[in-house]
């Protein structure tokens, strides 16, 4: 193993050192001064009193030292003369190598191959960590393991890359990558420290880190779709409702409704609709364009009834118009035809819902199936249902906010796919947030840099991901994938934005370990070629010997060598560098923090006021009169067609 070379030729190296520089002096001074004292003396006398303690030994060499003399300097001489014949002797194969190298490089400086290798010890080491010094935030290479002392020797990339991790399970992508950057990121100066996203399936990094970004001053949020209970909890229509609401109603215009408008279609499409050609049908396309409509006219009344409230506004709560006879005749239909006449927006509403109404009957019903089945989650499934029905966090409060930086855990079991479309839908929000708060920021960009972590991507589907790469750089967003190979990013075909695309935007690779041929076979022509000369020696029949030199290119590191490197051995491919191989310390290794437990704080649910859609009118449980009870009992009557 290379690693084990190394160290065997560091420590030959270090003993070679301190034998020429410690131990040869050190014996030389007492040598060399009980010879020289003979010499002086010319008699053994001198010994005789040693022995019988009559002089004292330790002080009669002191003094030669001490008194400057020609015998004293002869010592001094053969001490320094000596060092360096020991040093010449032990080292000079080392040196002549190092010097060979180094004429090489010079003869040759176009034939580099790697910005550093701390393996082959290729390329200036020196240079190396000069072209990647730390202190701003970014993402890094890892905590370089070497021979020295420092605790955290961290390699920053200072050029702002998306960055993409290659490694299946036990490669150490967890140890080397993910939590080394959170901690060089975290520790920075509080000004620099980036507001961070990370996707954490098994919580294994909130548990690592979540006592650090404490220590480092950060708010911990956390989404856990595994446990309800120690989660945050959210709506996902509440941007879309602050587009109309944070305004008066006489203030909005075109503008604000057609921005609402886009959120709703958004949200839509991002539910957890069939994949594939099912996606395409007929019955998918009106069941979104039903889903859309109910939406649109929840948001819209709330502009006209100042007690329809947010706490309203949800998606298990369009679940009741999915209902032909609700949709069709339910007493919001005479509301929404009262207020046709309103305003262009009410009537040009009006003439959305008309069309639906028009479809067949038994036609209707089935895409009022489809719209259902795909909202059911939001009532049948309790963690859904918990998580987006109230409100603790706020996605627009919360980007908005540059006091103190923040970090989002979102948890959910990866073995469980019911929870990626709402994963998707957090993501996106938070991303559209930060990049609007970007847009009106000075620049254009973020005053604190955000960082997305998103471990186990193939486990995500977030269909506009190389869209968002292609613009987030310029406003101080920085996305990192984790996958096993590039075949998972091949999800992301031509209806979801290309996945070459992705690859494109990526400047920053981590090459730990992958079983795929195809990504080893890709990485390897990534690295690119290196040029290998030959020497042919031939003898004609006088035995005349004849040199030809051939050159000829083979890649850097073939699939094969990819696969079956050395475990320690990340390769990283940067842009505008040639590729780097080198050694990362593990966290565990120099990072020891207590096991965080995460509590969620409680919230405080008032359930004493129900709107009711079969009135559309709110219910007041707190109220014992006559009213509310009338209301509760009472069945709408059917309306005259």
């Amino acid at each position: 193993m290379l690693i084990k070379d190394n160290k065997q030729k560091f420590l030959n190296k270090f003993l070679n050192y301190f034998f020429s520089l410690i131990i040869w002096p050190s014996l030389a001074f007492f040598f060399i001064a009980i010879v020289m004292l003979f010499i002086q003396i010319k008699s053994v006398k001198i010994f005789q009193e040693w022995v019988s303690k009559n002089r004292s030994f330790i002080n009669d060499i002191f003094l030669f030292w001490k008194i400057n003399t020609r015998f004293r300097n002869i010592g001094i001489l053969i001490i320094v003369l000596g060092s360096l014949f020991f040093l010449i002797i032990l080292n000079y194969k080392s040196w002549i190598a190092i010097l060979k190298a180094k004429i090489t490089k010079n003869n040759h400086p176009e034939k580099k191959t790697w910005e550093y290798n701390q393996f082959l010890k290729e390329g200036s080491f020196r240079k190396f960590k000069n072209n990647f010094k730390p202190g701003n935030p970014n993402f890094i290479f890892g905590n370089l393991k070497t021979n020295n002392f420092k605790k955290y020797d961290y390699l920053v990339n200072n050029l702002n890359n998306h960055a993409i991790v290659l490694g299946i399970t036990g490669s150490g992508k967890t140890q080397k990558v993910l939590i080394p950057n959170l901690h060089y990121n975290a520790s920075l100066e509080n000004d620099l420290k980036p507001n961070i996203v990370i996707t954490d399936p098994k919580k294994e990094i909130l548990k690592i880190t979540g006592e650090m970004f404490l220590e480092k001053g950060y708010e911990i949020k956390v989404f856990d779709f595994i446990d309800a209970k120690n989660s945050l909890h959210w709506n996902p229509l509440e941007q879309i409702w602050n587009r109309l609401h944070n305004k008066s109603k006489e203030d909005l215009d075109d503008d604000d409704y057609s921005a609402a408008f886009e959120q709703i279609i958004e949200i839509t499409n991002s539910l957890n609709w069939p994949k594939g050609e099912d996606s395409k049908t007929m019955w998918v396309n009106q069941a979104k364009n039903v889903i859309i409509t109910v939406i649109k006219f929840i948001l819209l009344y709330s502009l006209e009834d100042e007690t329809f409230t947010i706490k309203s506004f949800t998606l298990s709560n369009v679940i009741w118009f999915l209902d032909d006879r609700n949709f069709k005749r339910g007493i919001w239909t005479f509301r929404l035809k009262s207020f046709s006449k309103r305003n262009h927006i009410w009537w040009k509403f009006h003439e959305e819902w008309n069309a639906l109404q028009d479809i067949f009957s038994e036609t209707f019903s089935g895409i009022l199936t489809h719209a259902s089945n795909v909202l059911l989650e939001f009532q049948s499934n309790l963690n859904i249902q918990k998580i987006t029905s109230h409100i603790n966090f706020s996605i627009d409060k919360t980007i908005r906010n540059n006091q103190k930086p923040w970090v989002i855990f979102i948890c959910f079991p990866d073995h469980k796919p019911i929870f990626n479309f709402l994963i998707n839908i957090l993501i996106t929000q938070i991303y559209r947030e930060a990049i609007e708060f970007a847009n009106s920021s000075p620049g254009r960009k973020l005053s604190r840099m955000l960082q997305f972590y998103l471990e186990e991507f193939n486990s995500l589907n977030i269909p506009q991901i190389s869209d968002w790469m292609a613009i987030s750089r310029s406003r101080n967003i920085l996305f990192l994938l984790v996958i096993q190979a590039f075949e998972q990013l091949q999800k992301y075909g031509s209806d979801l934005g290309s996945w070459k695309s992705i690859q494109a935007q990526v400047g920053l690779i981590y090459f730990l370990e992958t079983n795929s041929d195809e990504t080893l076979e890709w990485f390897s022509k990534m690295l690119g070629e290196k040029t290998i000369k030959k020497e042919s020696v031939t003898f004609d029949s006088k035995n005349k010997k004849t040199t030809t030199v051939s050159e000829y290119d083979k890649a850097i590191m073939t699939p094969a060598e990819l696969k079956y490197k050395q475990k320690e051995m990340t390769i990283i491919s940067c842009d505008f560098y040639k590729p780097i191989a080198i050694n990362i310390k593990p966290a565990y290794e120099y990072l020891e923090y207590e096991e965080y437990v995460h509590h969620a704080p409680k919230i405080e649910i008032n359930d004493s006021e129900i709107w009711d859609f079969n009135l559309m009118k709110l219910l007041n449980f707190n109220k014992n009169d006559e009213v509310n009870k009338e209301a509760i009992n009472k069945k709408p009557k059917k309306p005259k067609n």
